[in-house]
């Protein structure tokens, strides 16, 4: 009869006891996950608080597609030039300077030369194909001319001859134009420079000898009122 009601009394407690112990283990849980999530909210706080660490670069992690930035001034690139703006008004430094009166003079001698030359040439040339025209009508003008060898031969020199020539005059006008090129540049190079130093002659003598100031309009005279009257005291 105990033993049932021990029995009886252990069913009615099991129930409970169990209640009991699932109630104290949820608890046990709660309290852990609350203090999982304050430790983590802990660290969190302490990672916002702690100061970020600079980012260092380096070949390995150093972009290579994207543009990089430059702050400040542009570098000039490779091959240009900066312009001084204080000597724009120095003149070029590869000017040259104004030909002399014996440069002058050897220029216009050497140009009177290959004119000479040329006219020479020219003269030779003419007569040199007027003559190898006649002499090839009369070769060409004799019934057996094939058979005249050193006719041939003579024509053939004398074509020869000619075409000399022509080379020669060729070559005479090309050093003719350019000894005129060259005179031509000298004479505006000298005109130049005759021009700026007659301007700064003239420049210097204004400075020296400035012109007198006009003199000064006499003063407006003084005119009398008629109808203004004097009183006499008595």
């Amino acid at each position: 009869m105990r033993t049932a009601r021990w029995a009886f009394t252990i069913l009615l407690l099991t129930p409970l006891a169990a209640s009991l112990f699932a109630g104290a283990a949820r608890a046990q849980d709660q309290d852990q996950d609350n203090s999982l999530a304050a430790a983590a909210r802990r660290a969190q706080e302490q990672k916002k608080d702690q100061p970020k660490a600079a980012k260092v670069w380096d070949n390995n992690n150093l972009p290579t597609t994207a543009p990089v930035s430059v702050v400040g001034q542009e570098p000039a690139a490779a091959g240009s030039s900066t312009t001084d703006t204080t000597n724009s008004s120095t003149p070029a430094a590869d000017a040259k300077p104004a030909p002399t009166a014996a440069e002058l003079a050897q220029l216009n001698s050497e140009l009177d030369v290959a004119k000479q030359r040329l006219s020479d040439l020219k003269a030779d040339l003419d007569v040199a194909q007027r003559k190898y025209a006649l002499d090839q009508q009369t070769y060409y003008g004799k019934p057996d001319f094939a058979a005249d060898k050193a006719g041939a031969a003579a024509l053939a020199s004398e074509k020869s001859d000619v075409d000399a020539k022509a080379d020669a005059v060729a070559a005479a006008e090309k050093l003719l134009a350019s000894v005129q090129i060259k005179a031509d540049e000298a004479g505006k190079s000298a005109t130049a420079a005759a021009q700026k130093a007659a301007q700064d002659q003239a420049a210097q003598n204004a400075a020296a000898n400035p012109p007198p100031a006009a003199p000064a309009p006499p003063p407006a005279p003084v005119t009398s009122n008629p109808d203004s009257t004097t009183v006499n005291a008595k």
